[in-house]
């Protein structure tokens, strides 16, 4: 699944510029589409903000190069597998969220699962952006923006995994 090039298009295209470019001197939210790719299907979980790929307008695409997906691969299948087995609204039952996350994982049983992955990592986008970069254009705008939004993510953190989720996932890693 994390083998092939990468390409945001559309309206989370150009978020995507947004999120990685320099807003001052040296300064840029994310350093490259990468991590913004590695953050945002967890943030769009925990939001639950799910969105599909457009193309508005013209044809913004920006990429993210098969080397750098084949070499951060264990901690995309990582993410992609944790949502596997916490999206419970996805599949109810256990067994075949773990089927899902590591039986089905890249072979051609998992193309629904990759599209609910791939809106996660949209939603997560849009959720990005929205919260740290929003209508604001400044440094400090941008920093403080950051700080709440971080804030939220311990907030939403703290309130949703409780000691029962640690103990199932805990249980199933030992699997």
């Amino acid at each position: 699944m994390f083998d092939k090039e990468y390409s945001f298009k559309g309206t989370h295209a150009d978020k995507v510029v947004k999120l990685t470019a320099k807003f001052d001197d040296k300064n840029s939210i994310f350093k490259r589409n990468l991590d913004v790719y590695m953050m945002a299907p967890i943030v769009g979980f925990l939001y639950q903000r799910k969105a599909e790929s457009n193309n508005d307008g013209e044809q913004i695409t920006t990429k993210i190069f098969p080397e750098q997906l084949i070499s951060n691969s264990d901690d995309l299948a990582f993410n992609y597998r944790l949502i596997m087995l916490l999206d419970k609204n996805y599949e109810p039952d256990i067994e075949k969220r773990i089927d899902k996350a590591f039986r089905d994982y890249n072979s051609d049983r998992a193309s629904k699962d990759e599209k609910l992955f791939e809106s996660y990592v949209l939603g997560g986008v849009d959720v990005l952006y929205e919260k740290i970069i929003g209508n604001d254009s400044s440094a400090e705008a941008y920093m403080s923006n950051l700080y709440d939004f971080m804030e939220d993510m311990n907030e939403r953190y703290n309130q949703t995994i409780d000691a029962n989720h640690i103990e199932e996932l805990c249980k199933l890693a030992k699997q």
